[in-house]
């Protein structure tokens, strides 16, 4: 399984538990192949360096990330303090499912979709790996769940320029004093 991430490496991010998972996995031997890609830049790099040894690869922010989506089985991202998060939608978009965590950037996408899993990141890290992993085993046992041409078509029409707009004028409309 082909795995990526991406993001600025900022604590926020829960690229520890990315590298944590990825470790967990290959000790347990739980997939047949694992490949998992971190893409960014930022100020925690050199600690996920240290802590990445030789389990990630890293790769610095990149000019275009279509490839990398499309290289990709799967595309985890377990971070807090997240707005809508636009990384999920392309990954979904290119037709790679996704992991996040509950109540972040990706459950709008998710539930609108059902092209990923949300998954809980508890304090406790090791729960935390706990929960990605199987979320991992999930996608990967039951794969066209997750991902398939309908699941692509509802975050294509989420994305859709012209139904945003439609749906900003309305919203304009209705919140002017002038109406």
């Amino acid at each position: 399984m082909k795995i990526l991430s991406i993001g600025n490496f900022i604590k926020r991010k829960r690229f520890d538990l990315c590298v944590r998972t990825c470790t967990e996995l290959r000790q347990e031997k739980a997939l047949e192949s694992l490949t998992w890609r971190i893409i960014g830049g930022g100020p925690e790099r050199e600690e996920i360096m240290k802590v990445a040894k030789s389990e990630v690869e890293l790769v610095d922010r990149v000019d275009s990330l279509r490839e990398h989506y499309q290289w990709a089985d799967l595309f985890v991202l377990p971070s807090y303090d997240e707005g809508f998060g636009l990384v999920y939608v392309e990954s979904i978009m290119c037709g790679c499912p996704i992991i996040g965590s509950i109540g972040e950037g990706a459950t709008e996408i998710v539930e609108q979709t059902g092209g990923g899993i949300l998954v809980e990141i508890p304090d406790s890290d090791r729960e935390a790996v706990k929960n990605i992993k199987r979320a991992i085993l999930e996608i990967n046992a039951n794969y066209s769940t997750y991902m398939n041409r309908e699941i692509i078509q509802k975050a294509v029409n989420k994305m859709d320029p012209v139904r945003i707009q439609q749906e900003w004028e309305v919203l304009i409309e209705k919140s002017s004093p002038l109406s």
